[in-house]
Order: C-alpha cells, then sequence, then structure tokens
C-alpha cells in the first residue's frame, strides 16, 4: 500500500494539471497583493483597512476557494483514465479494489498537505514582498494565519474526499465535476442564501448547520470559531463519501 501511495504521488506530480494548479496558486497569491495595492492607490494613500495583516485577515474568510478547487487536486492524483482494477503493475500488485480506492484517497490527503505547506508559504512571502514597507507583519500574525491553516485542513479533507467520490461515481469525468459543482457549490450556497435574514426560512438555516461550506466563514473569527465542529463534521463528510464511493468501484462490473 506505501508503495503504491509514493507511486501515484510521484505520477501526480509528473502531471500537467498539477503544474497548472501550481501556477494558479501563485496568481491568486499575486492577484490578492495587487488589489489591496490598487484599493489603497485608489483612497489617495490613506491605509485604513489595507495593511498586510488586513490582506492576511481577511483571506482566513477566503479558504472556500482552495475546498471548492478540491475536485482539482484529486483528479491530479486520480489521473486521466479510471483505474482499471484487472490491470496490475508493481505498485499495485496485491490491492484489491478497496486498496486502490483509498490508496489514492490518501495520496490525494499527502497532495493537499503539499500544496497547502507551499501555498501558505508562497502566500506569507509574496505579501511581505509586496508589502515590505508596510510593517504589520510579524510572527503574531504569521503564527495566527498557520494556526487557521491548519483548523480549514479537516475541512480541506473532507473536500478531497467528497472529490475522490465522485471521480469514482462516474466514468465520464465530466459527469463527475458537474456533480461536484451541483452539490458541493451550488446547492450549499443556495441553503446559505435562503437562511439568511432576507429569507429567514427555517428549514434552510437548520440544513446549513450540517453543511461543510459555512465553517470556512467561522475561520475569520474567533468568536465563530468551533474546532470540534469542524472536527466532527469533516470525519462524517469523509466517512460517508468514502464508502460511498467505494462501494460504487467495488461494485462495478468491467
Amino acid at each position: 500500500m506505501v508503495y503504491y501511495i509514493i507511486s501515484e504521488l510521484k505520477q501526480a506530480f509528473k502531471r500537467k494539471l498539477c503544474r497548472s494548479y501550481f501556477i494558479c496558486i501563485v496568481i491568486a497569491c499575486l492577484l490578492a497583493n495587487l488589489a489591496i495595492n490598487v484599493f489603497r492607490e485608489l483612497l489617495y494613500g490613506i491605509n485604513d483597512g489595507t495593511y498586510a495583516y488586513n490582506l492576511i485577515m481577511f483571506a482566513k474568510g477566503f479558504f472556500w476557494i482552495p475546498y471548492y478547487s478540491c475536485i482539482v487536486l484529486a483528479d491530479i492524483v486520480f489521473g486521466e483514465t479510471y483505474p482499471d482494477p484487472r490491470i496490475r503493475n508493481r505498485s499495485n500488485r496485491g490491492l484489491g479494489r478497496a486498496g486502490i480506492y483509498f490508496g489514492k484517497l490518501i495520496a490525494e490527503w499527502l497532495l493537499l498537505f503539499i500544496f497547502a505547506v507551499i501555498t501558505t508559504i508562497l502566500f506569507l512571502t509574496i505579501t511581505a514582498i509586496f508589502q515590505i514597507h508596510d510593517g504589520t507583519i510579524d510572527s503574531a500574525v504569521v503564527l495566527d494565519f498557520i494556526q487557521n491553516v491548519a483548523y480549514a485542513f479537516p475541512l480541506l479533507m473532507a473536500g478531497v474526499s467528497i472529490s475522490n467520490m465522485f471521480l469514482f461515481l462516474f466514468d465520464d469525468k465530466r459527469r463527475s465535476y458537474l456533480f461536484y459543482i451541483i452539490f458541493v457549490v451550488i446547492i450549499p450556497r443556495i441553503i446559505m442564501l435562503l437562511s439568511t435574514d432576507n429569507f429567514g426560512i427555517a428549514p434552510a438555516h437548520a440544513i446549513r448547520e450540517l453543511l461543510l461550506t459555512p465553517q470556512f466563514q467561522s475561520l475569520q473569527f474567533y468568536a465563530t470559531l468551533d474546532i470540534p465542529k469542524i472536527i466532527i463534521s469533516s470525519v462524517i463528510y469523509i466517512i460517508i463519501s468514502s464508502v460511498i464511493g467505494c462501494i460504487r468501484f467495488r461494485n462495478k462490473k468491467w
């Protein structure tokens, strides 16, 4: 299993999609800093709300962006073709379908961890370079951001697990992406909208509490941060999605 996971991870780094994902991360970090600089210039030099620590603080409220991209990250490991358990090589020899499924999932989690570390370093470094004369980035700001990345990691792991499930559910990858967008992006956003005071629909508010997406908004403030809920809900989503995806793969006829 360990050899299979390492092999899947090595293949993932060779794929074009992996390089494109990394480039998108760099562009996102640059755009965030360019936006804050432009905003500062439009205010004729007024710095209120445009300090480097403000950018880092606001970024914690946008961790749903990498969450939505989990399908792409999972796809990097999943590969270009649906895994055929009949095809045997040195890496998957002796593994059953469950082993292949969870081997890919673990490799995706490892890739998620690597990209999380890279993104954190890139964002903090680029922000420090762009805001070099700011003077508001200190060790406390950096540690607070890293801490919030750690808080968000279980939610991102759940996002990868859900993505892996959808990739295994359908032979056509376009359908996997479509259903991911519908069930992970669109439907939760609609429920979140209906649960606001403008609509005040009670069932929507109750369902909202069961979703992962709203929990990314809670990361920005200590008053709303609920670590036990993050961990418990993430584990539940991981278990449910893994069971569904693995059962589908085990029952698939070849």
